[in-house]
């Protein structure tokens, strides 16, 4: 394929509402190509393990009658049945994991209902930590694949992230990063216009508003080249998803995603923001759009353990994070929540990976 192909985005993750294609960079790096020399970037703090969290399922069918791979240990739970929540909060923190970044879909949504209600009350007392991960393309929406913040866009983050801060930044178990509270990002590579100015002025206003001032975690890293402007106005950098629709990408994957991880931690490096690798345990969307004909990822503990040893060697910043894509998208079968076929494998991957590094084995 010729460098300039357009990628498509691995990423769509509400099934009722799929992602637009991904905009071609001006330059867009072969997935296959050869990994590079880069050297491992120097850590000395302990990472901090998260996982996307999607409190969207119901007991009516919410979301499961959408399609689903796999079959969760607990069946179609509904997200606002504390006991389940309990249950994923001990799973969790027992493996190794520090948070969930939680999908929010806007003020009363389902999702918001679901996580200021009962996981709040879950979270609070117990040692695991969360964040919100701001769904930007359905809350901002898209034009041609893209999300220009211009005025309108700004005044509807800063409405947003005034609302988060008072909802949530402010809870016992929100992550913190220097005090600061840690905000993800779906899809900023998509951001068009004036980037830099309308997220400072964004982060002006929620300050005056709150006092807050938002470690902002971007979702920049993908196939394409770095852009040090385009890194500048996060406090990090992220991949949600590295899947794309090309012919092969499963061959290979985590080399073809160390080769790219390595470029954007050593971009990341040179701007001062932080890097956060992300690993995901295979993708699948068939069984919630077929019509897409994404190719597959098979499933493999294998191949999420190479990835997060990579992530774990590769995070770099105040606070070295790793993110895992994901605890609960069923759609895309990149769950690592206990299943009927894997059980707790994924977990244990990264109990023992999680142990190795505390250990400096």
């Amino acid at each position: 394929m010729a460098l300039a192909i357009l990628l498509s985005l691995g990423a769509c993750r509400s099934a009722g509402h799929p992602m637009p294609a991904e905009p071609a960079p001006t330059q867009v790096a072969e997935p296959n190509a050869a990994p590079t020399t880069a050297s491992p970037i120097p850590s000395g703090n302990p990472p901090l393990i998260g996982a996307y969290y999607y409190p969207w399922y119901g007991s009516d069918g919410r979301h499961w009658r959408e399609g689903y791979r796999g079959v969760p240990q607990l069946g179609e739970y509904d997200s606002t049945d504390e006991g389940v929540i309990d249950r994923h909060i001990t799973w969790a923190s027992e493996h190794g994991l520090d948070f969930f970044a939680v999908s929010w879909w806007g003020r009363d949504s389902y999702e918001d209902r679901a996580a200021q209600g009962p996981m709040l009350h879950a979270l609070e007392g117990g040692p695991l930590r969360f964040a919100i991960l701001y769904e930007a393309p359905a809350l901002l929406g898209t034009h041609q694949n893209r999300i220009e913040l211009d005025d309108h866009a700004v005044e509807r983050l800063s409405e947003d992230w005034t609302y988060l801060a008072a909802t949530y930044f402010n809870h016992p178990n929100y992550l913190t990063i220097d005090g600061r509270p840690v905000l993800f990002i779906y899809l900023t590579r998509i951001f068009t216009g004036n980037v830099d100015d309308a997220l400072a002025r964004v982060r002006t206003a929620v300050g005056d508003e709150t006092g807050h001032d938002p470690f902002l975690i971007g979702d920049e890293v993908y196939w394409h080249a770095p852009s040090g402007s385009r890194i500048l106005p996060y406090d990090g950098i992220t991949a949600y998803n590295m899947h794309t629709s090309v012919a092969g990408i499963a061959t290979g994957f985590d080399d073809k995603v160390r080769a790219r991880y390595e470029l954007w931690a050593q971009a990341a490096e040179r701007a001062g923001v932080a890097f956060v690798p992300g690993v995901i345990p295979g993708f699948d969307d068939l069984a919630v759009r077929p019509e897409a004909a994404h190719p597959v990822i098979p499933r493999s503990p294998e191949l999420f353990a190479a990835q997060l040893q990579d992530a774990l060697r590769l995070a770099s910043g105040p606070a070295r994070i790793v993110m895992i894509t994901s605890w609960n998208e069923w759609h895309e079968d990149t769950s690592v929540e206990p299943s009927k076929a894997f059980g707790f494998d994924y977990l244990q991957v990264v109990r023992e990976l999680v142990n190795a590094q505390d250990t400096g084995n």
